[in-house]
């Protein structure tokens, strides 16, 4: 009685579901890093009117409650950086207008802080965003 050989089969892995793993990791992460919010959450103070300049060449300044909570146009910044920045946008005249955005718990002296920067560069046309009364 002749015994059969077994033949073993090569043990091959399909790529297919890794793949498809792969894919849906990447776009978990590309949806939920694309929602971060880069601004300072900012609780803006109450007015019955609000003069914000409406160019195009304008800059938004945002105050936040912390100490070093500080942003220009979405980005993160120190009271040294914004003061670099628009010594050099002012020069080049790509700052036509600033729109400052304090939290309405910001100490007083800050947002002079920043409106002296912005003065002391030659930009004339500041607004202080609000919220509108109810």
């Amino acid at each position: 009685m002749a015994r059969r050989r077994r033949e073993f089969e090569e043990a091959s892995l399909s790529m297919t579901p890794l793949i498809d793993v792969v894919l849906l990791l990447l776009i978990f992460y590309m949806v939920t890093t694309a929602f971060q919010d880069r601004e300072i959450e900012l609780m803006l103070p109450e007015s019955d009117s609000s003069a914000i300049p409406e160019e195009k060449k304008k800059f938004v300044i945002e105050i936040g409650r912390g100490e070093n909570e500080l942003a220009m146009n979405g980005e993160r910044i120190t009271v040294e950086g914004l003061d670099r920045v628009i010594e050099v946008e002012a020069a080049a005249d790509n700052i036509q207008s600033v729109e400052i955005k304090a939290d309405e718990y910001v100490y007083h002296r800050r947002v002079i802080q920043v409106l002296g920067i912005v003065k002391k560069h030659g930009v004339d046309a500041v607004g202080i965003a609000v919220r509108e009364k109810r």
